[in-house]
């Protein structure tokens, strides 16, 4: 095996460990938002049923905000 044929090998690795970065990166924010969406919207539902103050809509609009911006985000590193 020439030079030429190990260099492209080399790059064909190089090309398959950024897209392999790219897709965990993007199921990291995924995962994100996931977890975001129990913790906050649900979260904000129950206190919501418990009746405990007006803070459960702030919570339950600011856990929607971040599940949408880390859905965004996970979309963005996918496509570029």
């Amino acid at each position: 095996m020439g030079k030429y044929a190990e260099l492209q090998e080399a790059q064909k690795a190089s090309k398959e460990l950024k897209k392999l970065k790219k897709e965990m990166m993007a199921k990291y924010f995924c995962d994100l938002s996931k977890l975001t969406f129990t913790a906050m919207v649900l979260g904000g539902i129950i206190s919501f049923f418990q009746d405990t103050s007006f803070k459960w809509g702030i919570v339950i609009v600011l856990g929607f905000v971040m599940v949408v911006g880390l859905v965004g985000i996970s979309n963005y590193i996918l496509k570029s």
